[in-house]
């Protein structure tokens, strides 16, 4: 009778542990263990804890492949959430470590497969090559793709967040805690409310600095204390919510016409306009994806969005600082251009416009479309092409741990006819889905690669560009692991994007 020393590590957030039965069967190359009940003097499979076990074989198994759990309910349903199972061969060998991470629910069955990361070519057993397809075949029935809108990245089919697997949701404390956190916000926005002016519209900055008293921090106050000033501005361009903006201008746009003249009191002393866009130090930021987007209407009252033209200069001395602003695509009487040398409060204006369209762009583009949206198909297609032994997989797996969850829950509570973007937003409504599918069309993945993004927007010598010198640290660090993983991949699927994105 062969022996094997086996350990079940449960997880440690709420309501995982069980007290139903669980089983324990190996299933080694030369035949499967005993059937076996995990039942210590005491309790099992509680919260957070690791017990031992002993499983017995009639004969030797060899190498272990699988480890087979089941789970049977005892009185009432208790899910289980377990983390890993381990494996010590008869004669104190080397434990192998056989990964789980996942939720068991109702009476169920669930083979794993030990830790190492393997490729479909590494792989020559049978059994373990069915294990791979039975895995992908069931992920791909429990993940399945829809449009959720036209023209916009598909998404997982789940109406809400509780349309999801276990497997993919918050754990107890996360949702807690955001839910808490939601609710506390609002609560106490309320109350501010009622305190301050009764819920009247805010007439001026101290109003504002009144209702976010406990969000002060260093930067806050720094911003508080600069917004207004021309080389602030243009370090938010640089370093601000959306420094993917910005790009080198080596020729006015026609749709621009702004003079020498213009901007010659902005410029450093003994240059001029054309000197400086041959040196390479003027730059534009163009939101020409905002024109002729429909607007909101909030309690009734028409908003309003601009399309907006801004020139910066890279000054010597006062670092970027933006030169000219024109307020939408088409030039005439109607949308003149503005200048530092016009009146304080008409340049401030039409720096609050920019900043305005910053807002929708960043919100809409940056942060749900490329961002959530694009990041939800990568994570669909590991679950369904991707099986948990696969090394991408086990790279990927822990960043997209909660995305499906996040953006079930931004799609229901930000985006739908009544969500927060509808009643607060200049672009809810219909104009986000249009803003989103212009984008949509004209993203290239050459956009989302640091290096190849800043080479094309002419924006690799721009000082001070610290968003560009921290993306690129942190994308020099994924590229490493990239030629140790995808470096030897061969015929694997991973370099097969009409296989995996599907």
């Amino acid at each position: 009778m062969e022996e094997y020393n086996v350990t079940v590590a449960t997880g440690t957030s709420e309501y995982s542990g069980t007290n139903n039965y669980i089983y324990i069967t190996l299933v080694g190359e030369k035949g499967d263990s005993e059937r076996t009940t995990l039942d210590n003097p005491g309790l099992d499979f509680c919260r957070g804890a690791v017990d031992e076990y002993k499983v017995c074989s009639p004969a030797p198994l060899g190498r272990v492949l699988l480890v087979r759990l089941e789970k049977q309910r005892y009185w009432v349903e208790d899910n289980w959430f377990c983390l890993y199972v381990t494996v010590a061969p008869p004669g104190g060998g080397t434990a192998l470590t056989f990964p789980c991470y996942r939720w068991l629910i109702g009476d169920v069955k669930v083979e794993l497969r030990e830790g190492t990361a393997m490729r479909l070519s590494d792989d020559t057993s049978p059994q373990l090559l069915a294990h791979r397809k039975a895995e992908l075949q069931e992920r791909q029935a429990l993940y399945r793709w829809i449009a959720w809108a036209p023209g916009i990245p598909k998404c997982i089919e789940a109406k809400t967040e509780a349309d999801l697997h276990q497997d993919v949701r918050f754990d107890n404390e996360k949702r807690s805690d955001f839910e808490s956190s939601l609710h506390y916000a609002l609560l106490e926005l309320s109350l501010k409310k009622l305190a301050i002016r009764f819920g009247k519209s805010w007439d001026n900055l101290e109003d504002f600095k009144r209702c976010f008293w406990k969000l002060r921090s260093p930067i806050s106050e720094y911003c508080m204390e600069h917004w207004k000033e021309d080389s602030f501005f243009g370090y938010q361009c640089l370093n601000g919510s959306n420094p993917r903006m910005i790009q080198r201008c080596k020729k006015l746009p026609g749709n621009f016409p702004v003079s020498g003249d213009m901007v010659q009191g902005s410029l450093a002393p003994r240059t001029t306009l054309e000197k400086e866009l041959k040196a390479g130090n003027i730059y534009l930021v163009d939101y020409a994806i905002m024109d002729g987007v429909p607007t909101n209407v909030i309690r009734g009252k028409p908003q309003y969005i601009a399309a907006p033209l801004c020139l910066l200069y890279e000054h010597p001395d006062q670092g970027l600082i933006p030169i000219a602003i024109q307020l939408g695509q088409t030039p005439g009487l109607d949308t003149p251009i503005f200048l530092p040398k016009n009146p304080p409060l008409a340049w401030l204006l039409a720096k609050i416009w920019v900043r305005h369209s910053e807002f929708q762009v960043f919100q809409l583009l940056s942060h749900l479309l490329r961002t959530h949206l694009v990041v939800e198909v990568f994570c669909v297609s590991t679950l369904r092409q991707l099986p948990a032994v696969h090394p991408v997989y086990k790279l990927l797996a822990p960043h997209l741990r909660y995305t499906l969850e996040i953006n079930c829950r931004g799609r229901t509570q930000l985006l739908s006819a009544d969500g927060i973007f509808k009643r607060v937003v200049s672009t809810g409504g219909e104009g986000l889905l249009i803003l989103a599918q212009n984008e949509y069309k004209v993203l290239t993945y050459r956009s989302l690669q640091p290096y190849q993004d800043f080479q094309q927007r002419g924006a690799t010598k721009l000082r001070n560009y610290f968003y560009r010198e921290y993306s690129l640290m942190l994308w020099d660090a994924i590229h490493s692991v990239y030629k140790v993983v995808g470096g030897k991949q061969g015929e694997d699927m991973v370099f097969r994007p009409e296989i995996w994105i599907c």
